[in-house]
C-alpha cells in the first residue's frame, strides 16, 4: 500500500482532468474530509514514523491515541498539549539544554520525552517492519 503522498493525491501542481485544471491536494480533501468528519464524535490522532538509517536499518514509530471525553479533552488538544507541556518541563528541569533554534529531533531525548508521554496516557511505540 502506497502513502497518500506517493500517490501524488497532496500535490499542489495542478493537472487536467477532463479538460479542467484542478489542484490533486484541493481535490483529495474536497472527496474525504465528508468521510472523515463527524461533528459529533470524538477525535483521534494517529501518527506512523518510518526511517531508514545509514546502514540500512529500518525502525518505524507509532501513536495512536483517542479523546477524554470524561475530561473534555480532545485526541489532539492531548497530543500538542502535552508535547509542548512536556518539552517546557524539560527545558526548566534541564533535560533539554540546547540554546537556541533547534528541531525537536535535535534538542529533545526521545526516551524521556516518551516516557513523560506516557505518563499522560499518550504512548509511542515502536512497530515491526
Amino acid at each position: 500500500m502506497r502513502p497518500v503522498r506517493e500517490l501524488g493525491l497532496l500535490e499542489m501542481k495542478p493537472v487536467s482532468v477532463k479538460g479542467v485544471n484542478i489542484v490533486p491536494r484541493d481535490a483529495f480533501i474536497a472527496t474525504v474530509s465528508p468521510k472523515l468528519t463527524k461533528p459529533n464524535a470524538p477525535d483521534l490522532v494517529a501518527l506512523r514514523v518510518e526511517v531508514t538509517g545509514k546502514g540500512g536499518r529500518r525502525v518505524a514509530w507509532q501513536l495512536i491515541d483517542y479523546a477524554d471525553e470524561k475530561a473534555g479533552v480532545s485526541a489532539m488538544m492531548r497530543t500538542t498539549g502535552y508535547s509542548l507541556a512536556i518539552t517546557g518541563l524539560m527545558q526548566v528541569d534541564g533535560r533539554i539544554s540546547a540554546k537556541g533554534a533547534h528541531t525537536p529531533d535535535e534538542a529533545v531525548p526521545f526516551r524521556p520525552y516518551v516516557d513523560e508521554l506516557k505518563k499522560r496516557g499518550v504512548e509511542i511505540r515502536e512497530v515491526s517492519q
